[in-house]
Formats: C-alpha cells, structure tokens, sequence
C-alpha cells in the first residue's frame, strides 16, 4: 500500500510539473496586430447543412482581415482545398467562431516560425449542470499530461498532438504533400497529420485560442468527446485505466488512509493545477474546482465506457 501511494505521489507530481510548464511558458495564440494582405481560403467543416456555419461566417465577416475565401467542406464530400488557390488554408469546425485578429496572428505566427500547420484548441463555452461536469475534461487531461511548447520545439512524432477545430496550413506544402482527405475526421486525422508533417522534418504547432476563437457544442456527444479524450493516451485502453487508477483512486486511497496533515501536499497540488488550467483555458477556476469531483466521476466513466466499448468491438466476431 506504501508503494502504491508512493507511486500516485510521484505521478501527481510529474502531472503538476507539467501542468506548472504549461503555465509558465503560457502555450496561448497571441494577438499581435500585424496586417497581413496573403490570401487566407477558410474550409468550414460540416456534418449536415451549412446552415450549421452561421454563426461562424458571420463572426467571418466581422473580422479584419479582408483577403479571403469560405468554401464548404461536407462530412462526406470530396476535398475543397484541393484545387483552392491560396497563400493559406484554415480549416474550422462549424462549432467554432473566430474574434478580430485571429487571421493575422496566424499569419504572423506561421510567417515567424517557418510552420506547415499550426493548430489552435479553441476556448470552450460551456453552460449547464451537464457540460461544466463533461466539457472541462479535454483541458484537464491534456494540459495535465503535455507540455504544449514541446509540440515545436521537439521535432518527432512522439510529441504530436493537435485540435482539429482549427487547423492552419502552409497551402504550399498542404498541396505538395497531397494531405487532401486526413483533415475531415476532426479528431483522429489531425494528430495523425502532425506525425506526418514530424516525419516530413517539417514544423508544426499547437497552441491554446486564448479569447480569439471560440467552440460552442451544440450537442452532448458522449462517444465523440470520449473518442477525443481517448487520443491523450495514444488510444490504449490499458494506458487510460492506469491514469485512472493513479489520478482518481490514488487520491481517495491516501484520503482514506493518511492522516490529514499529510493530504496538504498531495490536495494543494490537485487545487493549483486546476487553478492554473482554468487560467490557460480560460475557464472560471473556483466552479471547477467546485466541479472537480463530479468531474473526476464523469472522466471514470467516459473513459471506461469507451474502453469497454473497445474490448466489445475486438470480440465481435468478423462478418
């Protein structure tokens, strides 16, 4: 039982010593308020209708940036950016809408750094009981396990990751490489298109929306947002019940067995690191705290039902 709490100590302080270097190197898309005239095309990406994209083309059209082009890509349509002339192309979810500025930092950032595709996690907005138990989650895990700077910084497919709701290319090596079909699914594809660019010895990057874009989800999709908590632990089930075990049932062991004083350090931690990705992800930090426990239920779940679902599909007898 030491071991074990031993063990939980040692992994919550390495997810803290993460999340501290998130937070210090502070991984956000700045607004620098450079003009830029390159001609930007804007994919919206959509399930259903277009009428999906509303919200989006109009916050679009609001912005400051005036060389640019929308096309409409459909779930399951052929490529739009194929034959698309233009310096750049930004892929947005319909769920998503952009503030002034967002298209000249991308520019700029993309200018400076020499990047084939530079990724952005939009600022979630959530309402309800429900979504603040749920939503908070992708944050969380993400932020709590990888260093975001290292996505740039370190070339190599291990340190991929990226958020297909925003997703800003180089048009020219977008082209060359042909990367025409891997950015419909908007999950799965993106992190695979970043090992790609890794292995390519090019560079890509990934940074936090920091109030210039916003997602909006229009609809609870357990299975979909499972799916994309999934991806923090490469997909491996094994790997997600061991988080769970030393994340979840590690501090409930230590609340059951320790005596308080020795829970100020353990707890003090979990209380800064929720603090400090509400700060990042620009979230209210005492609600979530207040969340937290419900949330951590809510993480067990999703994680375990998805795992289950995994272990169900492998049974499945081929037709």
């Amino acid at each position: 039982m030491i071991f074990f709490l031993y063990i939980v100590l040692v992994f919550l302080v390495l997810r803290f010593s993460v999340t501290l270097f998130n937070f210090v190197s502070n991984p956000k898309i700045g607004n620098y308020r450079r003009s830029f005239t390159d001609k930007v095309v804007i994919i919206i990406k959509i399930r259903q209708t277009a009428q999906e994209a509303e919200k989006l083309m109009a916050s679009v059209a609001a912005q400051d940036y005036q060389n640019y082009e929308i096309l409409i890509q459909s779930a399951d349509g052929p490529d739009v950016a194929a034959s698309a002339k233009g310096a750049y192309f930004l892929f947005l979810d319909a769920n998503t809408q952009i503030e002034k500025g967002l298209i000249n930092s991308l520019v700029y950032r993309t200018t400076v750094f020499k990047l084939a595709l530079l990724s952005v996690i939009p600022t979630p907005k959530i309402s309800g009981f429900l979504a603040n138990c749920i939503y908070p989650l992708s944050d969380f895990v993400l932020l709590n396990l990888f260093p975001l700077r290292l996505v740039r910084l370190i070339n190599h497919p291990a340190f991929a990751m990226a958020n297909g709701a925003c997703l800003f290319f180089d048009a020219a090596v977008y082209q060359r490489y042909e990367w025409n079909d891997r950015v419909k699914d908007s999950s799965q594809e993106a992190l695979e298109m970043v090992k790609t660019i890794k292995q390519e010895k090019l560079k890509a990057d990934l940074l936090l929306g920091n109030k210039l874009i916003y997602q909006e989800e229009r609809e609870l999709d357990l299975t979909l947002f499972s799916k994309r908590l999934m991806l923090n632990f490469s997909n491996q089930p094994i790997v997600a019940l061991g988080y769970l075990v030393l994340v979840i049932a590690g501090p409930v062991v230590m609340a059951l067995t320790l005596a308080p004083v020795f829970l100020l350090l353990p707890y003090g931690l979990i209380f800064l690191s929720r603090m400090m990705i509400a700060y990042l992800s620009a979230q209210k930090p005492f609600p979530n705290i207040l969340y937290h426990p419900l949330q951590m239920l809510s993480l067990t779940w999703l994680l375990l039902n998805n795992s289950w679902n995994r272990f169900l599909a492998v049974l499945k007898p081929k037709k």
